[in-house]
């Protein structure tokens, strides 16, 4: 995601560096009979970069992302004296089949591995710890545990630790360098501190950024759904014994990384070809096939979750030719195709054409068993997948990001709508006005029958918006398992999971019918000057709203029972008999209007309002883990000399190793 603009900002005074690094260590002589290996350094400086910055095979000596400049400072001053290190590590989020908790975990493994190397074979080497972003949460976590007895290293060999954007800001014990923020980070401060490493860790954090300073207590939803997605690994596939929070970091995964989108096509040409050959090797064709099935599972696993309905209209916004426009164009054909059945073809030709494989030789004559089979599925692929493999490879190699990281910020943003919209719902009149308007229609009331279809349109309005663009039975799983004290969340879900059974898009093409009928013949009854009342035109307009009203009786009567069937929102507007269309059904047993006490007394609470205004911020933060907007710490103001946070870090760093060497 692009980085967000920087805004000017007050210059605010910065903790002096004296003391940050009041805690400086006295070195002493080691007690060691025997001089460390020629190959060891006074020190060795641990760089743990954010997320997208690295991977696992990366070169651990070529510094990247945003603390380059720190590496390339250290190496500046001190030169071989100083080992620079920059962790390889998964650094990703949700996007390769791992929660944001899997990547930091091995962040976690990979660093103390290192540190324990070093330690053991250089007894006098002293170090330093940095970590941004990810790599912040993953550096904070490690000095806890060495500031607290439980790390690779004794507390007294390490000089200094430096977190910027840290998720874990606000941890006692690390002091605050350039602006104050209002909030902590958005994974929790660290509940046993930093410990004797107290006074030699130093966070910086820009106060807008939510990585770092969110007010959970103004905040509970958001809060609680950062923690639980900041914290929890996902399940590995298994979720028959896990809890809640595995279950949604889990739903919430998308695994690109092994799809091969540009080749797609070519792929599928190749694995129709393979399978008409006089003899097939039927190994080519699984390994085809295998590939075919990577690169459709993820997308077709986007289009089911509803995730690509909700996502795509803002995708198409951005500018022609961006990486975010052409996923939409994507998501579009993706859905033109037949992705679930392309899938289960393709992943019936890989496991048959594998189980030949080591069964048989490599080479099977096509004639034979269910080769012919298989040929012709292979043949029908191409028509299943043909909308999506008609966009340009161009535009298919630029998607992936994009598309590797929807999910969990569009359900996350939709979880915040919906908790948003429902405090917003005046169901206690949506409910009374549906009881009301079948009678209006019933006793040929035109004026009336308008009055109640205008408010309900009205108070259907929110509910509209929300229908439209989102699963409100998945959302309502998202927030039953968010722990929040206020009991919004929870009422939130409730109503949620109520109203994902109701036909509102019926509903509200129904209503907006009925208040045309009743306007025309409101019309027809009070023309303007210079025109005749038409009673008989009134009676005739008033005589054809009459099934239209016994329509919505019955789904409102569904509604009231909790019993409706859901209508696909491009029906939205269309003819009755149209929108009668069922798509599925849901029951609910739980009574919606014994809940309007308590929606009501929510919608009106200062809890409400500010549920409400928490969505500008919140939107921003439904991606924490995967977005770019945090990354102006090069041009934030960090003390009265004017340096900026990365020049400060450098500069504080050097300072501590100087003082050691």
């Amino acid at each position: 995601m692009p980085a967000r603009r920087s805004r000017a900002r007050n210059v605010v005074a910065l903790v002096a560096c004296a003391t940050v690094a009041g805690g400086c260590v006295a070195l002493t002589a080691p007690a060691i009979a025997h001089a460390d290996p020629t190959s060891c350094v006074a020190t060795f400086n641990l760089l743990i970069p954010g997320t997208w910055e690295t991977s696992e095979n990366a070169d651990p000596h070529q510094p990247v992302g945003i603390l380059k400049p720190v590496a390339d400072a250290i190496t500046a001053v001190h030169g071989d004296r100083a080992e620079v290190y920059t962790l390889p590590y998964m650094a990703r989020a949700f996007d390769n089949g791992h929660t944001y908790a899997d990547s930091k975990i091995d962040a976690l493994t990979k660093a103390e591995a290192v540190l324990t190397d070093v330690a053991s074979r250089c007894t006098n080497t002293k170090f330093t710890i940095t970590g941004y972003s990810q790599g912040a949460d993953a550096a904070g976590d490690l000095a806890s545990q060495i500031g607290n007895d439980h790390g690779p290293v004794p507390a007294d060999r390490v000089l200094a630790v430096g977190l910027l954007a840290d998720p874990g800001a606000g941890t006692k014990g690390a002091a605050t360098v350039g602006p104050r923020t209002s909030g902590h980070g958005i994974a929790d401060p660290r509940p046993r501190g930093m410990g004797t490493l107290s006074g030699r860790v130093a966070s910086i954090c820009d106060p807008s950024d939510l990585y770092c300073a969110i007010r959970k207590g103004d905040n509970p939803l958001l809060g609680s759904l950062g923690s639980i997605l900041s914290k929890t690994p996902s399940a590995n596939g298994d979720t028959s014994n896990v809890d809640g929070d595995a279950q949604l970091a889990t739903a919430l995964t998308s695994d690109f990384s092994g799809a091969d989108l540009p080749a797609l096509g070519e792929g599928v040409t190749a694995l129709s070809q393979q399978l008409s050959q006089p003899n097939i090797d039927v190994g080519a064709v699984a390994a085809t096939a295998s590939s075919i099935a990577t690169t459709l599972a993820p997308i077709a696993d986007l289009i089911d979750s509803g995730t690509a309905h909700a996502a795509t209209a803002q995708l198409s916004a951005a500018p022609v030719g961006s990486p975010e426009h052409n996923a939409s164009q994507v998501l579009s054909k993706a859905g033109a195709s037949d992705l679930s059945t392309a899938l289960t073809t393709v992943t019936t030709i890989a496991d048959t054409a594998g189980k030949l494989a080591d069964s048989s030789s490599s080479t099977v004559a096509g004639a034979s068993g269910d080769l012919p089979q298989l040929s012709t599925a292979a043949t029908t692929l191409g028509g299943q997948v043909a909308p999506l493999t008609s966009v340009p490879a161009d535009a298919l190699a630029s998607v992936s990001t994009v598309l590797s990281v929807l999910k969990p910020a569009t359900v996350v943003g939709q979880v915040l709508n919906v908790a948003t919209g429902v405090t917003a719902l005046d169901v206690p009149g949506i409910l009374h006005n549906l009881t009301v308007l079948p009678q209006k229609v019933a006793a040929l009331d035109a004026r009336g029958a308008h009055q109640v279809a205008g408010e309900l349109n009205n108070q259907f309005a929110p509910l509209v918006k929300m229908a439209a663009a989102v699963d409100l039975r998945w959302v309502s799983q998202v927030l039953s398992v968010i722990p929040d004290p206020t009991g919004y969340t929870q009422i939130a879900a409730l109503v949620a999971s109520i109203l994902g059974g109701v036909d509102v898009i019926r509903l509200a093409t129904l209503v907006g019918q009925i208040q045309e009928i009743a306007w025309t013949a409101v019309e027809k009854l009070l023309p303007p000057p210079g025109r005749v009342p038409d009673p008989l035109g009134a009676g005739a307009a008033m005589a054809g709203l009459l099934p239209v009203g016994l329509d919505l009786a019955s789904v409102a009567v569904n509604m009231l029972s909790g019993k409706a069937s859901k209508t696909p929102p491009e029906l939205l507007g269309t003819a009755s008999n149209a929108a009668a269309t069922s798509i599925s059904t849901h029951t609910e047993n739980v009574d919606l209007p014994a809940l309007t006490g308590s929606l009501t007394t929510m919608a009106q609470s200062q809890g409400a309002e500010d549920l409400t205004a928490l969505v500008g911020e919140g939107l921003k933060a439904a991606s924490f883990f995967t977005s770019g907007a945090h990354t102006n710490y090069n041009s934030l103001v960090v003390d009265n000399a004017g340096r900026n946070a990365i020049t400060w870090l450098s500069d504080w760093l050097n300072l501590q190793i100087g003082r050691s060497v």
